[in-house]
């Protein structure tokens, strides 16, 4: 559940300021992102960490209808590779569309966005290959020439490919969740942006561990800890590993800052801390990304 920070944030810097022709931008990331705990685990013995790089490229059309609304179609497209556990590498594409409106061309007035959003992965571990979509809300409302008010919502669906070599099928990794966030940008300089960004989430994770995690629970006396349609055995992470799905709330806080060297480049620094909890399951995890991004 990789945070798109990066696709926010460009929403959150362009208002519909004036009428334009239509325009088409073209970026290209590489990412460096630290995750100490890939599977949601719960106990030590469960807790797996790992690196990835991932590379991306987007395209983005921009169509404005008028001086107060516009239409924008955006594409990403990516690959990511773990140094570790490469059963989790994966390549995907996504395809938003988003209308933009403002009910009044000031400076104050609130900035309007409705998306859609669909895509597809490709990992090299078939159970978790997945097509995807998202629909959501976002506002955002500038209170002073540095400071921007943002919040939002969002569904998102997943539909995963999740089939064992014996044909049985699985639901371990579907997923349905709901998102509300609430968040800041302050502009510090010309060329540095802060941001910070609460969320909280409701729905569907899927968490790994060992059979001797699962028997403990047994022993304790969690019966259902493990409904059998919603696990799998899954040696992504080693031998004896199983993945079970649950539902959870989840709250994550994101601080980042974007450092523009120029109008082409910049670079991205975000840190990420989730807590999760499911009654009898909960986790926590806390990631790293370092972005570059070049404008094209």
């Amino acid at each position: 559940m990789r945070n798109k920070h990066l696709l926010i944030a460009a929403f959150l810097q362009l208002p519909v300021a004036t009428y334009a022709a239509p325009s088409t931008s073209y970026t290209g990331t590489i990412s460096y992102n630290s995750d100490n705990n890939l599977g949601l685990g719960s106990y030590g013995r469960d807790i797996v960490s790992d690196d990835s790089i991932d590379l991306s490229a987007s395209m983005s059309h921009t169509m404005n209808l008028n001086k107060q609304n516009r239409l924008i179609l955006s594409a990403t497209a990516n690959v990511e590779t773990y140094s570790k556990f490469d059963g989790l590498n994966n390549n995907g594409i996504d395809v938003k569309l988003g209308y933009q409106f403002q009910f009044a061309n000031q400076f104050r007035s609130p900035l309007y966005e409705l998306y859609l959003l669909t895509g597809l992965s490709d990992y090299k571990s078939n159970f978790r290959d997945n097509t995807h979509t998202q629909y959501g809300f976002n506002i955002s409302l500038r209170f002073d020439d540095r400071t921007l008010l943002r919040a939002g919502f969002s569904n998102e669906s997943i539909d995963a490919d999740s089939i064992d070599f014996m044909g049985s099928v699985y639901e371990t990794f579907d997923a349905k969740r709901d998102s509300y966030y609430l968040g800041i940008n302050i502009t510090q300089t010309s060329k540095l942006s802060l941001y910070a960004t609460v969320s909280m989430i409701n729905g569907n994770i899927t968490a790994n561990w060992t059979s001797q995690t699962f028997d403990d629970y047994i022993a304790a006396g969690f019966a259902n800890i493990r409904p059998a349609w919603q696990t799998v055995p899954d040696a992504i992470f080693g031998n004896g590993w199983e993945s079970t799905k649950y539902t959870a709330d989840i709250t994550k806080l994101t601080l980042g800052f974007n450092y523009a060297f120029s109008s082409s480049n910049a670079i991205d620094t975000v840190f990420e801390s989730l807590d999760a909890d499911s009654g009898a399951y909960s986790y926590s995890i806390e990631r790293f990304s370092l972005s570059y991004l070049h404008r094209f």
